[in-house]
């Protein structure tokens, strides 16, 4: 495909004033330099990027040097992430080549070939992403039909489907999102790439795709995303424990009207929600000899987050508050008033309690009158 240069206006005001001084240095210094990928697509949809990144011809070492306040990360492929607060840095990049080393999953091992321009686009992974914006001209170059893509709100694969999920499975998740967050329609031929290849999310290590996960399900439009994954045979593959039921359904409702409306979210609430059919299957199989309640559900949920940890890794802190959230359901059900109060106090009671009242409203209307009680005794 020809390269197409479009001069492009919007509102400057989108533009990161920091990612530009970057850009400016690393051009007077000689080195070909672009804004890259999801800032420039949100840019021309008209939105606000969360990130800037920038691709250029200047090596991981070269920018180091440049940039006092400076790192390089990785290992398999190396960046340099350029601070400007604790919490605040740009990721600069060098062009990529074509060329990677892959294990025998077909997984990229080693990926430190430097390239140019045109090598880094045929890198990179949905034609939407694989837009890169020149300061001095103000012109978008598109190699890959990115722009027409973008007007058409069409996802988009950059090379053959197949081999560059073999390079990066977590690609498949990412298509998901990227069609939820645009409104976009995935392309048919990759719908079908997609669930030919699912599978190769089980070579993927839990810890990453446990960010992937936060990514995927703290957003606007969680519940389409989970329908999508559960239709293209990915969701398996991340929760294999978890199928939509009214009360999943109520609780990605709830988190993307949170989310909408400025309020805090927490992937705790979600993971106990995926996982309460599972762990109350769990508590029905296991023997309850000598047992109490309390200890039959420590059990249940040991043995179901240990489960759910092969695919998606769960945090010390977050599987400890999944279990608190399960265990007070039944100090709920089966309330002594004397001691209401004390557990008002628990750090882990508001979250709980959503849980509750989430259970009332969906699959457990029985749940109602005591979900009232809890609502009533905190006024």
């Amino acid at each position: 495909m020809s390269v197409i240069r479009q001069k492009v206006k919007f509102d400057k005001k989108l533009l990161d004033q920091d990612a530009l001084k970057i850009l400016k240095k690393l051009i007077e210094s000689g080195y070909e330099s672009y804004l890259v990928g999801g800032c420039i697509r949100d840019i021309l949809l008209g939105h606000k990027p969360k990130d800037f990144d920038i691709a250029t011809s200047a090596t991981p070492e070269q920018i180091h040097k440049l940039f006092k306040r400076s790192r390089i990360i990785g290992r398999r492929f190396k960046l340099v992430h350029i601070m400007f607060s604790a919490r605040k840095f740009i990721e600069v990049a060098t062009f990529r080549a074509g060329k990677v080393k892959t294990s025998g999953d077909g997984l990229v091992l080693r990926d430190n070939y430097y390239g140019t321009l045109k090598d880094d686009v045929f890198r990179r992974d949905f034609t939407v992403n694989g837009l890169y914006y020149d300061i001095n001209k103000s012109e978008v170059i598109d190699y890959v039909g990115g722009l027409k893509d973008l007007e058409i709100l069409k996802i988009n694969m950059i090379g053959n489907p197949s081999e560059r999920f073999e390079e990066d499975p977590v690609r498949m998740i990412r298509a998901v999102r990227f069609q939820a967050k645009l409104n976009a329609t995935i392309e048919p031929k990759l719908i079908k790439d997609i669930q030919k290849n699912a599978k190769l999310l089980s070579n993927i290590p839990p810890a990453r795709l446990y960010e992937e996960v936060i990514k995927l399900f703290h957003n606007e439009d969680s519940i389409k995303t989970f329908r999508e994954l559960a239709k293209l045979g990915l969701l398996q593959h991340l929760f294999s424990q978890t199928e939509e039921n009214a009360f999943v359904s109520a609780a990605l409702i709830n988190t993307s009207e949170r989310i909408k409306n400025g309020n805090s979210v927490t992937p705790a609430f979600l993971f106990a929600v995926f996982l309460w059919s599972a762990v109350n299957k769990r508590l029905s199989q296991i023997s309850k000899k000598n047992k109490s309640r309390i200890e039959l559900m420590l059990q249940a949920s040991e043995d179901v987050i240990k489960q759910q940890t092969q695919q998606v890794m769960m945090p010390r802190w977050l599987s400890s508050r999944v279990k608190d959230i399960w265990l007070m359901q039944y100090q709920f059900e089966n309330y002594n008033p004397k001691k209401s109060q004390a557990l008002i106090r628990n750090p882990r009671f508001r979250m709980a309690y959503d849980f509750l009242v989430l259970r009332s409203e969906s699959i457990d209307k029985d749940l109602k009158a005591k979900a009232e009680y809890w609502t009533n005794i905190q006024k």
